[in-house]
């Protein structure tokens, strides 16, 4: 009676059948998406990044709001207010 099987044993193979499957599975699918992530750029050289040498036009305004609203809250002091707004104008 040793060699017989009825099905009620622990013999789980099945189960890492499954594993193995979902496993295999999911490597396509994430090669898949990283072969197409690579290949959806744009065939034109991409931009180089800001240097920051050339700020946008409205990027003075901004910082000098911010410089007000710092003030405004107490954050910073007049002379430090002063002295940040002359770097802002150039002078």
């Amino acid at each position: 009676m040793m060699g017989s099987s009825d099905g009620t044993g622990s013999g789980l193979g099945w189960l890492w059948m499954v594993f193995l499957i979902v496993g295999i599975g999911l490597l396509v699918y994430v090669a898949v998406r990283l072969a197409m992530r690579r290949n959806s750029g744009s065939t034109a050289a991409p931009e180089p990044p800001p240097t920051g040498l050339s700020p946008a036009p409205d990027a003075g305004e901004s910082a000098r709001r911010i410089l007000e609203e710092r003030y405004a809250r107490g954050e910073i002091d007049t002379e430090e207010f002063n002295t940040r707004m002359r770097i802002l104008q150039g002078r």
